[in-house]
């Protein structure tokens, strides 16, 4: 293996699951799956090589190794979700800081229409928004890139780590209810972003 090569997967979304490995030959081989992955994408647009780069190709290419090893779905699926979701914890504690400001949501409001529109954009996703104010934020997620690509690899069932790793960046911000329902990672046709003032009573609005 390249020197080069060595480090590629340590510093995406499965670093975790690359050091939980064992065997210097399937690292070698995960290292080397992730580097033809990365080949033969065109990776022409920056949120979307990143969405590749880091989070999508890393986990094909790990999981796929796993598989080819003899390690069971079940337990190659936990090594990716345990990664994939220790990865989003960060940014959990960002959102769990933040949120204790008073005014909060005022900013999230201002802050995650830019955000979606930057990071989880068209070409990839197309959004649909249903309401911003002062006592929730929703929007509808009709399609989804890495829904669309982990089909395209045959590893559809890796979509749904992605979704949980919204729950555990989201489903803690003090003073806001995460209320998504369904996605789309899980097999229904559209993913409900919700977010709610809690110290509002959005629900009689």
């Amino acid at each position: 293996m390249k020197p080069e090569r060595k480090q590629l997967l340590k510093k995406t979304k499965l670093s975790k699951a690359v050091k939980e490995i064992n065997s210097i030959e399937l690292q070698e081989k995960a290292e080397n799956r992730y580097a033809k992955l990365l080949a033969e994408n065109t990776l022409i647009h920056p949120v979307l090589e990143k969405h590749l780069r880091q989070s999508i190709l890393p986990a094909v290419a790990v999981y796929e190794v796993l598989l080819s090893a003899g390690i069971s779905k079940e337990i190659a699926f936990q090594v990716i979700r345990s990664s994939v979701l220790e990865a989003a914890r960060p940014m959990s504690k960002v959102f769990q800081t933040a949120g204790r400001l008073p005014f909060f949501f005022s900013l999230f409001r201002k802050m995650c229409p830019l955000s979606v529109r930057m990071e989880f954009g068209d070409p990839g996703w197309k959004m649909e928004w249903k309401r911003n104010d002062c006592n929730g934020i929703e929007w509808n997620c009709h399609e989804c890139f890495y829904v669309d690509r982990l089909k395209y690899y045959g590893v559809p069932e890796l979509a749904s780590i992605f979704c949980e790793s919204d729950d555990v960046v989201y489903g803690n911000i003090p003073g806001v209810i995460w209320g998504r329902t369904k996605t789309i990672g899980d097999g229904a046709e559209i993913c409900d972003f919700r977010f709610y003032n809690q110290h509002k009573k959005w629900r009689d609005v």
